[in-house]
């Protein structure tokens, strides 16, 4: 059932119960407004006449043709005078009533008896009550004629104003249908305030789904430049291998080739080894570090190190970031210029700035992929992808950039130690 059936069956149940028991009342009260009525002008007509002096049964009649009925007169022997001949008891009490000076009034097999006290006894009429009977039957047919007729109307336009009401709800299913994993883009702002927090969640839960495609793509470009970049890299030394050792197939104990042939072997296994660091770096979890006295640990090491800082950090993991870094400094910028320690947002800035031309522009951006290096390069490209890597597991960060004054700088974010 859908939710706009369900609000038209809650507003039916509502109108029932809104004019049901409304209907029921008024023909109620009616029927007792008439005959409190009748009453009320009966007794008055009475008094009136009682007013007059000396009653006498023709003047009663009178009274009697306007309210249908009988009349009647107690005299002071227990006599009673009716208006007619018909066949009449009086009801029970009413003698007694008007004895002590009281008026009687009581509905009795459907009449209204009512009477007055007067000199020596008094007088009454008793009126039959079938049209204040028949009352509600003609209330009730009149409700259910134009009372149903407003109900209809009623209904017709709540469902009306229902309907536009859920208008924006219609709109929002529409903009969904529209959604696919090509199409993720927000939802426009619903009418309905009410709406408003889901079709918010809804924009949050899109733009993280987003958010993850585009993170899937970028990993899945990054795989695909990885699997071209590692074939690549391992071509080059396989293909010089395979000469060295044709040569050494026709001229046995060529000392060159031989040198040729380890050295490609030498760096077919850094290659290697760096690819199978990489590998365990990217699929392993957060490192749980240890206080790390980055001064300390570096000076030992032979460099002058600038600042000083305390960093939560693996002390086997820390080395491999250094020595890459180094070795990225010496190999493709001509040498190390400084080592700088810098504190910066509850951690340390751990920079090794070298003393060559800086990062081509194009290159900068991809400087921490694995494979990316200028053409002058002969390494493999895995240096500053390691330093990448390591940052990451140690929940710190890694940026390259040129400076101003010439040359560039490599570092690598670390939180600073706790206490």
């Amino acid at each position: 059932m859908t939710l706009h059936l369900r609000l038209l069956l809650w507003l039916l149940l509502a109108l029932a119960l809104l004019l049901v028991p409304l209907g029921v009342l008024t023909v109620r009260q009616a029927q007792r407004t008439v005959q409190e009525t009748l009453e009320r002008a009966a007794l008055s007509r009475l008094g009136f006449l009682l007013s007059q002096g000396q009653v006498r049964i023709q003047d009663l009649a009178q009274i009697v043709q306007e309210f249908g009925g009988v009349g009647f007169i107690l005299g002071p022997e227990g006599r009673t005078a009716f208006t007619d001949l018909g066949d009449y008891r009086l009801p029970e009490g009413l003698e007694e009533t008007l004895k002590r000076g009281q008026s009687f009034r009581q509905v009795r097999d459907n009449w209204l008896w009512v009477a007055l006290p007067g000199d020596g006894g008094g007088l009454g009429l008793g009126t039959p009550l079938e049209e204040v009977a028949a009352l509600p039957q003609r209330l009730l047919q009149l409700y259910l004629g134009l009372g149903g007729l407003l109900t209809l109307l009623a209904f017709v336009v709540g469902a009306w104003g229902l309907t536009r009401s859920l208008g924006p709800l219609n709109m929002v299913s529409r903009e969904l249908a529209r959604r696919n994993a090509e199409n993720l883009e927000p939802l426009p702002p619903p009418g309905l305030p009410e709406v408003r927090p889901a079709v918010e969640a809804m924009n949050a839960l899109m733009g993280e789904l987003k958010a993850a495609l585009h993170r899937l793509k970028v990993q899945e470009q990054a795989a695909r430049r990885f699997a071209y970049g590692a074939s690549h890299e391992l071509r080059n030394p396989l293909a010089a291998l395979k000469g060295y050792l044709e040569v050494l197939q026709r001229r046995p104990g060529e000392p060159r080739a031989t040198e040729g042939a380890l050295r490609e072997a030498v760096r077919m296994e850094s290659l290697l080894q760096g690819l199978l660091t990489l590998a365990r770096l990217e699929g392993q979890g957060r490192v749980r570090g240890q206080p790390l006295d980055l001064k300390a640990f570096l000076e030992p090491r032979g460099l002058e190190v600038a600042g000083s800082g305390r960093v939560e950090a693996d002390p086997d993991l820390a080395l491999l970031v250094v020595e890459n870094l180094l070795q990225n400094a010496h190999k493709h910028a001509g040498g190390v210029e400084k080592v700088v320690l810098e504190p910066d947002a509850g951690g340390i800035w751990l920079w090794v700035c070298d003393r060559g031309p800086g990062f081509p522009p194009e290159l900068l951006p991809r400087a921490f992929e694995a494979f990316v290096k200028s053409d002058q390069s002969d390494g493999v490209g895995l240096g500053l992808a390691l330093v990448a890597a390591v940052a990451q597991v140690m929940g710190g960060q890694a940026r390259a950039e040129n400076c101003p004054e010439g040359g560039a700088r490599v570092g690598i974010w670390l939180p600073a130690a706790k206490g």
